[in-house]
């Protein structure tokens, strides 16, 4: 589907998948923020997270995996990348990133069947470090977080640890329990800078769970896309702890 919303100055087409349970709702709500592009992900390629939509839909509960500017079959100019080394930099990046995740919000609001106290900001790889930063500044606009094998740029962007910095922002100013899921031999980030994300976020204030899985012969870095039975059983407490479990199959 897409959707038209209101990104930055003007009125743009976001690309968007939408996964729902049958139903008039009102249905709690998982926004998805997908990566970055670059290597062997073509900024054309659309993420559908399809085995997580199942799974949600499964337990009485709607996905939204909205594509930014630039990417998928949105409209607009991917401002993202490519980007300095730089926490200053990469605040710009997430700002930008920011306002197609508040277009998201522009469009369930308008939506019967979306229940607007109910949701959960989630993302892969740059999209768990955004899905952290906009419910941190955003007060209110999500009852938790979980992300997955986050980060704004790699270990090899050099100089300041500008992960570990933006995420004791993020901690700093969240209002949420976050859920941070990793696995070791992440092709991104080493074990030691994941623990240090979560130990950064924690230390400045924010309630995590950090969990760092083994996962046999992939990337750690694919553990959203490749190994869903790790993580679903951890994924199932939170959600529930969160209370948006409506149906179990």
């Amino acid at each position: 589907m897409q959707e038209p919303g209101l990104v930055g100055k003007r009125t743009v087409q976001l690309e968007a998948t939408v996964y729902k349970p049958d139903g008039a709702g009102p249905f709690p709500i998982v926004i998805f923020n997908h990566g970055s592009s670059g290597g062997p992900i073509p900024a054309t390629y659309t993420e559908k997270a399809a085995a997580f939509g199942t799974y949600l839909v499964s337990k009485g509960i709607v996905l939204i995996v909205p594509m930014r500017r630039g990417r998928g079959q949105s409209e607009g100019i991917n401002r993202e990348e490519p980007s300095a080394c730089n926490v200053e930099s990469a605040r710009q990046g997430i700002h930008y990133a920011s306002e197609a995740v508040a277009a998201v919000y522009d469009y369930l609001r308008r939506q019967p069947w979306a229940s607007m106290n109910n949701i959960v900001l989630a993302g892969h790889s740059r999209g768990g470090m955004l899905a952290s930063m906009y419910a941190a500044n955003h007060p209110g606009s999500a009852v938790g977080v979980i992300n997955f094998s986050g980060g704004w740029k790699s270990d090899n962007c050099g100089g300041e640890d500008l992960n570990a910095i933006l995420f004791s922002e993020a901690g700093a100013g969240a209002k949420v329990p976050n859920l941070f899921l990793y696995a070791h031999g992440d092709g991104f980030y080493s074990d030691e800078s994941v623990r240090k994300y979560a130990e950064a976020f924690e230390h400045a204030g924010g309630n995590v769970r950090f969990m760092l899985y083994a996962v046999d012969q992939i990337d750690g870095h694919l553990l959203f896309h490749r190994a869903m039975r790790t993580w679903e059983s951890e994924v199932d407490r939170f959600l529930t702890g969160l209370v948006l479990v409506i149906k179990t199959p």
